[in-house]
């Protein structure tokens, strides 16, 4: 089909040439700022990382051990002088050291664990955070939610969702917003996000998708996700601390997926929803995933999409994704949904735009801004339009 893009769609992203194309010309400025991905970082920690990486001469197909590896002496001086400072007493300096240990290894498994050497950095990365979470203000805690609906007979069976929570001093409940996070997103990286909520007095709650981090929801099967919500909302609707009229979801990229699927399957439960940059139908087209291994993501997108959905290879994914996780096909979208807000750019390439547009013409009426000229979750703009929308929307559930 012709998608908005038009030919990008076939021209190779500059960044595909090397690792040293990766860092220079997509990486550096957002270590830079301190932006996805690298969120609690400092870009003096990863200039040596990436000098060591450019030496190797690293190409796609990546070796991802031999990737990771660099990655892991700086990190580990940075949890040695994070205890060094924790020892005397200065927790704030112990937590920044800690989350940007955090930081390192989050790249060093990025985008997905699928080596050796990445499993143990996500593992140390997990490690690093909770060190350092415990010494925000309010504190970063991670909760194991009994994932209550599981599906007898299955892996998910007593099993725990993990989710990092922060939420202000309050002595009354307070909004609550569920944060979905993505492909490579995980709830490791929540700080920087977490503080937006916890500022206007809200709830901050991280939680992962199936297929990504610990998640113990089946990756193969579509409805996994809404047994995940049934449990996770349950438990935080116990909670004497939630404004359950006041419920907020967010997805990020394929957590906006997993948005625009709960704000039809839960709509009862939430106040309102916020798709960004997900996709829901297109983003499996087989001339889609054809192509976006060489396009705006970082690495290869096809490949790390097949890991998360829990395909062996790539080829059997484009064969059987669609018809098996499509929202459209599977008549989701057809179904009334609560109020949800559709945010991303007009020249996403990670999924189409296509994909933000198919929910309008379907269902209950929506709500939708799309950015010209900028690239997949619309940023930097789409956070000036997101955080005014709910803003409102718990004024006026309240």
């Amino acid at each position: 089909m012709p998608y908005y893009i038009g030919e990008k769609l076939h021209e190779k992203a500059p960044h595909h040439e090397s690792i040293k194309a990766l860092w220079e010309l997509k990486w550096k400025k957002p270590c830079m700022f301190g932006v996805y991905p690298f969120m609690d970082s400092k870009l003096e920690d990863f200039e040596k990382v990436f000098a060591k990486l450019i030496e190797l001469n690293l190409s796609e197909p990546i070796d991802f051990d031999q990737y990771a590896a660099p990655f892991f002496p700086g990190a580990e001086d940075l949890e040695t002088q994070a205890q060094e400072e924790e020892n005397s007493g200065d927790v704030a300096k112990a937590s920044e050291l800690y989350l940007r240990a955090a930081a390192l290894y989050r790249i060093a498994r990025f985008p997905v664990p699928r080596s050796p050497k990445q499993k143990e950095a996500w593992k140390r990365n997990k490690d690093a955070y909770a060190k350092g979470g415990r010494h925000l203000n309010p504190p970063m805690i991670e909760y194991k939610v009994p994932h209550t609906h599981a599906l007898p007979g299955t892996t998910e069976e007593n099993s725990f969702i993990p989710v990092c929570i922060r939420r202000p001093q309050s002595d009354k409940p307070v909004p609550t917003v569920i944060q979905i996070f993505g492909l490579d997103g995980y709830r490791t990286e929540f700080t920087p996000a977490s503080r937006l909520f916890t500022d206007r007095g809200w709830a901050a709650v991280a939680v992962e998708i199936p297929g990504t981090g610990d998640c113990p929801a089946l990756r193969q099967d579509p409805k996994s996700p809404d047994r995940l919500w049934c449990s996770l909302l349950d438990w935080l609707e116990a909670k004497d601390w939630v404004d359950t009229k006041n419920i907020v979801a967010w997805g990020l990229s394929t957590g906006g997926y997993y948005a625009i699927r709960i704000a039809h399957t839960h709509k009862e439960r939430l106040a309102g929803v916020v798709a960004q940059g997900g996709g829901c139908h297109h983003m499996f087209d087989r001339e889609w995933l054809d192509n976006v291994g060489h396009m705006e993501y970082p690495f290869d997108l096809d490949h790390s999409l097949a890991v998360k959905y829990g395909y062996d290879d790539v080829e059997t994914m484009k064969q059987d994704a669609q018809q098996r996780f499509s929202l459209l096909e599977s008549g989701v979208l057809d179904q009334t949904s609560t109020r949800l807000l559709l945010v991303n750019g007009m020249n996403d390439s990670i999924y189409p735009i296509e994909d933000s547009l198919l929910p309008l013409q379907y269902g209950s009426i929506k709500e939708a801004r799309f950015v010209p000229g900028a690239s997949h979750m619309g940023e930097p703009a789409a956070g000036k339009i997101i955080l005014p929308w709910i803003e409102q929307l718990v004024r006026v559930s309240r």
